[in-house]
């Protein structure tokens, strides 16, 4: 995986409210959003390892529709598996206080 697959960034949506994003840099560019849930949709959510944090399909950069070729679904999770990782070893490790009400406790009495 290298630095530079994917790019993070911050919009506000159409509620006005701040989140985070990542974009695919090569096609067909699909964007994740970066969720403190899971959200309900024909591509699941991918849990980012260890964190209260999902990656969930946001379409890409020409809009919100999904490709109808064989075995979309597939290509798409895998993208968005590897946006997870991405995301984890580029964004949340390097600042893992900014993330820290996020992690899983990992405490034997949970």
């Amino acid at each position: 995986m290298q630095p530079l697959e994917y790019i993070s960034y911050r919009e506000n949506d159409e509620n006005g409210e701040l989140q985070y994003y990542i974009l695919q840099r090569d096609f067909p560019h699909y964007i994740g959003l970066i969720s403190t849930y899971p959200k309900d949709s024909i591509i699941p959510s991918i849990q980012i390892t260890n964190y209260y944090l999902w990656v969930v399909f946001n379409g890409s950069l020409r809009g919100s529709l999904i490709p109808g070729y064989k075995n979309i679904e597939k290509d798409i999770k895998f993208v968005l598996n590897d946006m997870a990782i991405w995301y984890y070893a580029y964004r949340i490790v390097p600042n893992e206080k900014k993330y820290k009400k996020f992690k899983y406790d990992s405490s034997p009495n949970q």
